[in-house]
């Protein structure tokens, strides 16, 4: 058989079913390289009855081209593409080496089987696409994969555009050294000087179509208008504000994209966005609600609530986990506590929602997954009532699925209250993770000693079973 196609550097499912169709109407027409080509990959296609030939018979050889078992799988993929190219995420690095160190530790730890490789792999590389992690882990893992994986985990739908991305930071990086016309704009938006703003974007057009790349590190006009607008108040910045709306910028979509948050989103914040106008019913154009973005993004529950108190909110185990709703998680869990089919119906879409990436989601669930996913959601929004009620249907809180324990993600983001929570549900404080390999122990007391003065860090260390005087007089010695 032929070597896989390498998937293109901006994949487009209207473009791959164009393409379909095109094959199709060669295969029919009795084309010998159509039918070849089509017979590497399927067999059951014959020349004899070109009429007999169907459109899911070409997907389906299109689909096993780039290494997917299936058509549905293909597409399941390239709508997981698309709606992550809304996402402007930043990328954390400038360097090249940054992101070569991540393709080589990426297969080093396929080579090692660590549970995060396995996910990674199964969840952006077509050939192994929702594979089961043993599989993944027999499978040959190529240079070309890894920078797949890589590229997606980072936000990108290929190596070629997270290389690009890192040409055109660069560039941006030099060219500020000299001139910053944003910035320059920025400032004369703080000061409320608009005669200044009106020169700048006459001497730069550009101002007022910001790229990507550039809304994702906050740099837009209008972004930085509201900013000022919630600090000084309306009345002050209305002349500059009413300008930048009569040059075309769209007030309402960025007011809608804010609410959509970021981490530690402030509760005083989403009220204020609420109040100017801010629609909690906006569908982002990456095709999910509001509410899903904050219940991923505000890590905050109270500023969560005042979204969902104007809503009706889409019916899910995650949701209802996220905000709270034990009774809405307990009808999605079956008597065995393990996920309804409705259950798996809507996840929560990590790589499109989450502005600073976190857990690739496997494609092809198992319950534990599912589970982990509502339990997870639910420790961002400090929902104790659902974590506890779920432990006590059975949910493993000790769980490796994501290769880190639960307790370790809340001990190094500091969530206190979640750690006294699974602290109490009987988490394991000395079961090591990856990506730190440490246990949750370790980690309180390493974060401590950094951070000594730090009443949060100061509880955790106690919760863990540890004496932070001691650990002080240590630090002394």
């Amino acid at each position: 058989m032929s070597a896989l196609r390498p998937l293109p550097p901006r994949p487009s499912l209207e473009f791959e079913r164009k393409e379909a169709k095109a094959f199709l109407r060669l295969l029919r027409a009795g084309d010998p390289a159509a039918l070849v080509r089509a017979q590497a990959r399927y067999s059951s296609i014959h020349a004899s009855e070109p009429a007999q030939i169907r459109l899911a018979d070409v997907q389906l050889v299109v689909a096993r081209e780039y290494g997917f078992t299936g058509w549905s799988r293909l597409v399941h993929y390239f709508g997981g593409i698309e709606r992550q190219r809304y996402s402007h995420r930043s990328i954390q690095s400038h360097k090249h080496d940054f992101y070569d160190a991540s393709v080589r530790s990426l297969l080093a730890e396929h080579r090692e089987r660590r549970v995060l490789a396995g996910r990674a792999l199964a969840a952006y590389v077509p050939q192994f696409y929702g594979m089961r992690a043993a599989n993944v882990f027999a499978a040959t893992v190529t240079e070309d994969d890894a920078r797949l994986a890589v590229a997606r985990t980072h936000g990108f739908p290929s190596w070629q555009l997270l290389l690009e991305r890192i040409q055109r930071e660069e560039q941006l990086s030099q060219a500020g050294w000299e001139s910053d016309p944003m910035r320059d704009a920025q400032k004369a938006i703080e000061a409320a000087d608009l005669d200044e703003l009106q020169r700048l974007v006459g001497a730069h057009q550009d101002l007022l179509r910001p790229s990507d790349d550039q809304v994702a590190r906050g740099r837009s006009l209008l972004r930085t208008a509201l900013h000022h607008e919630r600090v000084k108040g309306v009345a002050v910045m209305h002349p500059i504000m009413d300008w930048l709306t009569r040059q075309g910028l769209d007030l309402q979509f960025e007011l809608n994209r804010q609410l959509c948050g970021h981490m530690r989103m402030k509760t005083e914040k989403v009220r204020w966005l609420l109040d100017r106008g801010a629609d909690p019913n906006w569908i982002a154009p990456n095709g999910i609600p509001v509410l899903e973005h904050a219940l991923i993004r505000y890590w905050n529950g109270e500023a969560v609530d005042l979204v969902a108190a104007r809503i009706v909110p889409r019916k899910a185990l995650w949701i209802a986990a996220g905000l709270g709703d034990v009774n809405g998680v307990r009808r999605l869990l079956d008597m065995r506590g393990k996920p309804t089919p409705a259950a798996r119906r809507l996840r929560p879409d990590f790589d499109a929602v989450s502005a600073a990436g976190m857990l690739p989601s496997h494609p092809d669930p198992e319950n534990e997954e599912i589970l982990m996913e509502a339990f997870f959601v639910a420790m961002l929004n400090g929902r104790t009532s659902v974590l506890e009620y779920m432990v006590s249907r059975g949910f493993p809180v000790d769980s490796l699925a994501w290769g880190q324990p639960l307790i370790n993600i809340a001990v190094g983001n500091a969530m206190t209250p979640m750690v006294e929570c699974l602290v109490r549900c009987g988490a394991d404080l000395g079961l090591q993770g990856w990506h730190p390999q440490q246990s949750a122990r370790e980690m309180a007391r390493e974060m401590f000693k950094s951070m000594s003065q730090n009443a949060d860090r100061r509880r955790i260390v106690e919760l863990c079973g540890l004496d932070p005087n001691a650990i002080e007089t240590n630090m002394t010695r």
